[in-house]
């Protein structure tokens, strides 16, 4: 949770790859809902009420992100403060011990919820990342299903992160949030053969 008092970053998705975190400070904090005041207006990329953004901040010394939806902005001209109602858990941010692995050339797929034959961009141990026609709320749970080098993979998946993609399309970061779930052990082999054919093809062309 972050708690009052926390540094906070501010991540507003947008179509873009930049990712522009906005500096503030939790200024209330309970259970579902927080208020940070932020150093800047943040001109126009003040988001609406109703708006999907992620909060960063520091919890007990490691980074945290909290999924968030944007329920008040009291304005003023120079330091703005919102309030946001949470959504799902804080889940770490921190640097991945583990490497996402590319695999958009690949031709992997995954059935996210009800829509078939979503192109798979990334794997890691954790997760992957995904592309989809669909809006996905940040912080919810959805099933996923792929076939990745001969096993099939399917479990719940946490929405972690979301980016609009200039052909309208999101681009998903999708988390599998059972830690000793058969998906992440069979999502560390297939990201693990990946990055030893990648090893293999690099070593090559050197």
């Amino acid at each position: 949770m972050l708690g009052v008092g926390t540094a906070t970053f501010l991540l507003i998705p947008n179509g873009s790859n930049k990712r522009v975190l906005y500096p503030g400070k939790v200024v209330e904090s309970e259970a579902i809902q927080f208020a940070a005041e932020f150093d800047e207006a943040i001109n126009s990329k003040l988001p609406v009420v109703g708006a999907e953004v992620i909060a960063y901040g520091e919890l007990r010394g490691k980074f945290y992100q909290q999924g968030a939806i944007i329920f008040e902005i009291r304005a003023s001209d120079a330091r703005p403060v919102i309030v946001f109602d949470r959504v799902g858990d804080a889940v770490s941010a921190e640097q991945r011990q583990t490497f996402r692995v590319s695999v958009a050339l690949s031709g992997i797929v995954a059935n996210i919820g009800d829509e078939r034959n979503c192109q798979v961009v990334d794997l890691s141990p954790e997760g992957l990342g995904v592309v989809s026609g669909r809006e996905l709320k940040l912080g919810s749970l959805i099933p996923v299903s792929m076939m990745v080098e001969g096993q099939p993979i399917a479990n719940a998946a946490r929405v972690q992160t979301a980016i609009k993609r200039p052909d309208g399309k999101f681009r998903y970061g999708l988390l599998i949030p059972d830690k000793k779930s058969p998906a992440r052990k069979a999502l560390e082999r297939a990201s693990s053969s990946f990055q030893r054919q990648q090893l293999r093809r690099l070593s090559g062309a050197a």
